[in-house]
């Protein structure tokens, strides 16, 4: 075979590959969905932070030396066990719990409120999220709440909101656990879903067929854009509150 025809044949197989190409793109089959009756259940979702509910800060506030260290980190302490001894006093721990940090050694110089030793109880955790505006709004107390453990992912455990509350621009939602699993120690984290809404016998749409607040619908053999407002949604159907979609129409599905 010559190069000219070489060329020639390199050049016609382009034009069919970009032809096909340009089809594929421009020319994608339209596939319609109809709507369908059912549950819905709308989700918050968060990154939760396991929070130790009593902890207790040792500090003194004059400048002293320590003069005894009565416990180190990891030990097991019960209330009015001694802590450490600075100067003169001992100092007893009010609560029960760990202790998780000794920050001085003996004989070294405690500045003004400088946290000498931390105990924290173990025994008493919740879990906080911080949320933003928009997704905290439909949050309420008591609300029935899922939780997997990244290194627990086959284990779901139920708890609920405990409470909603400001902290310095942030919205934070402390959730309670009804059984916590075996492990979990403060600063560790959770997939937190908080379920907002439900809704049985509803009218839903897949929110594929949803663009800047319309979607396309076939009825009768014609075509027409129209508005949907929505309540409850889950992750991929949402419920229309509005009065223009009905089961036998069929919408069309945006391509993933």
């Amino acid at each position: 075979m010559s190069i000219k025809k070489k060329i020639i044949l390199f050049l016609s197989l382009a034009i069919l590959f970009l032809g096909i190409a340009f089809f594929a793109i421009f020319f994608k089959p339209r596939e319609y969905l109809k709507p369908k009756r059912g549950e819905v259940v709308e989700t918050i979702y968060g990154l939760g932070t396991v929070t130790a509910d009593q902890t207790y800060h040792m500090r003194s506030g004059i400048t002293l030396s320590i003069r005894k260290l009565f416990v180190k980190e990891g030990d097991f302490v019960k209330v009015s066990q001694p802590l450490a001894q600075l100067d003169q006093s001992i100092m007893r721990s009010p609560i029960e719990g760990t202790v998780t940090v000794v920050a001085y050694k003996e004989g070294e110089i405690v500045p003004p409120q400088g946290s000498i030793i931390m105990v924290t109880n173990l025994k008493h955790l919740y879990l906080e999220v911080s949320l933003e505006q928009q997704s905290v709004l439909p949050v309420k107390e008591n609300q029935k709440v899922f939780i997997s453990f990244e290194s627990l992912r086959n284990e779901r455990v139920e708890g609920w909101v405990k409470s909603i509350y400001p902290r310095e621009n942030q919205f934070i939602v402390r959730i309670e656990l009804k059984n916590w699993p075996s492990g979990v120690l403060p600063g560790m984290t959770a997939d937190v879903a908080i379920l907002v809404g439900k809704k049985s016998d509803a009218l839903l749409i897949p929110l594929r067929a949803i663009s800047a607040g319309q979607v396309e619908r076939l009825r009768n053999g014609k075509k027409e854009k129209v508005s949907v407002k929505l309540g409850v949604i889950d992750g991929e159907w949402g419920e229309v509150v509005s009065d223009n979609i009905s089961v036998d129409d069929e919408l069309l599905i945006r391509k993933k």
